[in-house]
């Protein structure tokens, strides 16, 4: 497993005894960081924009009919990520959807988090990752629709997959390099590893730390802190033995919703 590299993260870390200090290692892992960000904040910047203009293009033509559907089927070409385009009512029922999906059509999603923010802030939020029925997981990037008078009427939804959207630039960017990409959630939620299956996993409840509390008291430093760079002890790929790694971090996300971004790679037994 991979993705304990990024909950190790801490303001300050000491080098440990056996590390492998490397500043060419140290460096390049840095700009590759770097460029990850920009490009992922672009990305989610690019939906944000869409979900905009949507949103602003509804309060011309209503919230259903033709028009909304043709409106919802360009925003859907936004991002390789993007999977679904929702109009949401002001009441929290969904006016519209592309592609259409027979049992989202017509729901009353008013008891969602992220559909109650949108309308009571009547500002655009970006959710936490939530699992889908189909399987997978998503978030999605919200728009409150006003009407002419400066009435919040409903609000448009891009549901998106974090794991599409970071894979997208996590893989060719540490191609032919001794480095993984992980992001999570503050609190622990894995977003995005080389390793589908944990994604979705809350780190911070696994009982495989235990024998690692070092681990453990940095991940709760890491939740407090937007970037840094730690080491720390853990197990290599298929759980053989424990070896030191290194992390790099820093963080990208919308609308008060935050991601930590991780680059790792192992440094000596």
């Amino acid at each position: 497993m991979k993705w304990m590299p990024l909950l190790a993260l801490a303001a300050c870390c000491a080098v440990f005894a056996g590390c492998v200090h490397s500043p060419a290692a140290d460096s390049e892992m840095t700009v590759i960081l770097d460029s990850m960000q920009g490009e992922i904040n672009g990305a989610l910047t690019a939906i944000d924009r869409s979900a905009e203009m949507t949103a602003a293009n509804l309060s011309q033509t209503g919230l259903a009919g033709p028009d909304v559907d043709a409106l919802l089927s360009e925003a859907l070409e936004t991002d390789p990520s993007v999977i679904t385009a929702t109009v949401i009512a002001r009441n929290g029922t969904v006016a519209a959807v592309q592609p259409y999906i027979d049992e989202l059509a017509g729901a009353d999603l008013s008891d969602q988090a992220v559909v109650q923010e949108v309308f009571t802030r009547e500002a655009p939020v970006m959710s936490d990752l939530f699992a889908l029925r189909e399987g997978g997981y998503a978030a999605t990037i919200e728009h409150p629709v006003f009407s002419s008078d400066g009435e919040v009427i409903g609000a448009v939804s891009l549901a998106f997959q974090p794991e599409v959207l970071v894979r997208r630039y996590a893989e060719p960017a540490v191609a032919g390099t001794p480095y993984t990409v992980m992001a999570l959630q503050p609190g622990g939620l894995v977003l995005y590893d080389a390793d589908p299956g944990e994604i979705g996993k809350e780190t911070l409840n696994d009982t495989l730390y235990a024998d690692f509390p070092e681990v453990l008291d940095a991940a709760r430093k890491y939740a407090e802190n937007r970037s840094g760079h730690t080491t720390y002890s853990f197990y290599a790929a298929g759980y053989g033995t424990v070896v030191r790694k290194e992390a790099y971090w820093t963080t990208v996300g919308l609308h008060r919703t935050e991601w930590r971004l991780s680059i790792i790679r192992e440094i000596g037994a």
